[in-house]
């Protein structure tokens, strides 16, 4: 798609990246904020990173120790470079030059976790291959802060120490656009075969490297090979990107996957003054989309797969994508995440980028100053390629039910063994849950995976079937999906006997979920199965608040506002299990605990049906 379209335009050149935002359009507000952010860091001691840290990750598998320094040496980079281009006096110049040569001086940009990914060899080792520059997510996204400093504070660099200038466009070349062009066989490229998913990897790190090239590459030829090879590896992404536009990663990493995407295109677009214009492209479009049609209200967004409920979702981005492709929703969106977070919530990540806060800054005052009037919003989205559904009670969030249900498989991007699984809010409130993810350690991207409680079905809203939970990879998915929608409700059925194995004894199990608008609100959970074997159900439900269990009926809660749990089927024992909830990716989220709700069903007939509804409390 991509490469056509710049077939299209008819150009044979590809031009430099040369123009410099000017930091005095930006509004006092942000500029103040801004700089109060910096003076954190102005006489700053650069930490160091010995290569002791740096094996750590190799030794017992934390990625928290090395990364954590890693990424405050680029913090603190990022926030002085800007706070220089903001002032122009000089102030910050030394800490920013420290900060330079500091970065410069890394053996390697590659994180631990990732480096032995890259290695022509294919030797495992502790420590970086110095005589070998590989490039992956970090490695990229460093080299464009370093392109940027040289951009928005170069001049500044060359009268000062012209020999920082000299390093930035050495380490650039040597590390990134070398690499970048030489070689085809990183995996993120998507030019050869590869069991990776190519999912956010491909447009982030394809980005920053074609920006890195774009801005600071004097050669017109490297220019174009940097170009041609990021439109096919941009093109097989999209090509394998779901047709109806949903992220199987999830909102967070939509960020780093539609996001950056959307950020590689808007370059191209402004370098060629818009003849390169994929913007007019329905499925360019449906990603930007699918934003709004997974976002439950505030800061709360449907968080099937790795990701936060709390989704670290850029408003500038969504806002500006919008605008591109001219929908008043993502604008509307965009506008009211960067309300909510503000300057402050965009640099509360630990992976934050310069680029992205100089959007904000640029736009900063559009956005606060932008009224988009919120219309009625649809209340049902149905992504078929994804098989997932989002529904809301009313046209305007926070009011009534929300209901999120996914089929899908389990060898999605960053799965969990979730296929039939739901997420239940009231009045924007958490009702039932999909926990996310705890902090990366290696286990999480390893053979061991599964092993890690948040990934088990058994810790999502599911059922366990005589004793066995589902079982990961592509070949357990959902089948024979129904979606319906009415004016009056929304519904779902999955057929999720396939996601569990063999021992699971398990013929059917038609799993359905519904959203009933009207005078009775009400969230209907159905369960219709057979067996081959019959020992033990076990009905899980996991839950943001702990419930109330009075005689087979259960009383849960959306924050403080209660509401009922009912099931047609008397035997069914309930019983609740408090989690202790201390990582520290989880507990923003959550708080210090969640709480696991298990009906069971002692030798259940062979077949049957077990129905839960969920209504208002009514005092």
């Amino acid at each position: 798609m991509l490469s056509i379209l710049w077939q299209k335009t008819g150009l044979r050149s590809v031009p430099r990246l040369t123009c410099v935002p000017d930091g005095k359009t930006v509004s006092p507000e942000f500029r103040t904020e801004l700089l109060a952010a910096a003076e954190a860091y102005r006489g700053f001691t650069w930490p160091p990173l010995p290569a002791v840290l740096y094996l750590d990750f190799d030794r017992t598998g934390n990625r928290a120790r090395f990364e954590t320094v890693y990424f405050q040496r680029r913090q603190a980079l990022a926030l002085l470079v800007l706070a220089e281009w903001l002032t122009g006096e000089g102030i910050y110049l030394d800490d920013f030059i420290n900060g330079v040569w500091c970065i410069c001086e890394e053996s390697s940009w590659v994180l631990p976790a990732h480096h032995n990914s890259f290695y022509q060899d294919g030797v495992r080792r502790g420590l970086p291959k110095i005589d070998e520059q590989v490039i992956d997510l970090f490695a990229a996204e460093t080299g464009a802060l370093l392109a940027w400093t040289w951009a928005l504070v170069g001049k500044t660099l060359e009268h000062a120490a012209p020999e920082v200038n000299e390093r930035i466009l050495l380490e650039l070349k040597r590390r990134i656009t070398e690499p970048y062009i030489r070689r085809d066989d990183f995996w993120w490229m998507g030019l050869r075969e590869t069991h990776h998913s190519l999912a956010n990897w491909v447009p982030w790190t394809t980005g920053n490297c074609l920006r890195v090239v774009l801005m600071t590459e004097p050669s017109e030829e490297q220019r174009w090979l940097a170009l041609s090879k990021a439109l096919t590896s941009l093109d097989k992404y999209l090509s394998l990107y779901s047709p109806d536009g949903g992220c199987d990663e999830g909102p967070s990493y939509w960020g780093r996957s539609g996001g950056s995407l959307f950020e590689c295109l808007e370059m191209l677009w402004e370098l060629t003054e818009g003849a390169f214009d994929p913007f007019s492209e329905a499925l360019i479009q449906k990603m930007g989309q699918y934003m709004y049609k997974v976002h439950i209200a505030g800061s709360y967004f449907v968080n099937f797969a790795d990701g936060s409920a709390k989704a670290e979702v850029d408003g500038p981005i969504l806002f500006s994508y919008g605008k591109r492709i001219g929908d008043r929703e993502l604008m509307i969106l965009g506008a009211e995440m960067y309300r909510i977070q503000g300057l402050k919530g965009l640099l509360a990540p630990q992976t934050y980028s310069l680029g992205r806060i100089l959007r904000a800054a640029l736009l900063h005052k559009e956005i606060w100053g932008w009224r988009g009037n919120q219309a009625a919003l649809p209340r049902d989205h149905w992504l078929e390629h994804l098989q997932v559904l989002t529904c809301r009670e009313a046209t305007q969030p926070p009011e009534g039910f929300f209901l999120a249900a996914k089929g899908g498989h389990n060898g999605e991007s960053h799965n969990h063994n979730d296929v039939g699984s739901c997420i239940v809010f009231y009045g924007g409130k958490p009702l039932m849950i999909d926990v996310g993810v705890e902090t990366y350690t290696a286990k999480t991207f390893s053979a061991q995976r599964y092993e890690i409680w948040t990934m088990q079905s058994g810790f999502h809203n599911l059922p366990i079937i005589n004793g066995v939970e589902q079982a990961p990879g592509r070949d357990y998915r959902a089948g024979s999906v129904l979606c319906q929608r009415t004016p009056h409700s929304a519904s779902v059925e999955f057929e999720i006997a396939g996601a569990y194995p063999k021992e699971a004894g398990v013929l059917r199990w038609r799993r359905f979920y519904e959203l009933r608008r009207g005078q009775q609100p009400a969230v209907i959970i159905q369960d219709s199965y057979a067996l081959a074997r019959t020992h033990l159900l076990q009905f899980v439900f996991i839950l943001a608040h702990q419930p109330e269990l009075d005689r087979g009926d259960v009383r849960l809660y959306a924050g403080e506002v209660p509401l009922l749990m009912t099931s047609d089927l008397a035997s069914l024992l309930p019983e609740v299990e408090r989690i202790p909830i201390s990582d520290a990716r989880l507990r923003p989220v959550w708080g210090d605990c969640i709480y696991r709700l298990i009906f069971t069903l002692h030798q259940p007939p062979a077949a049957g049906q077990v129905r839960f509804a969920i209504t208002p409390a009514v005092d």
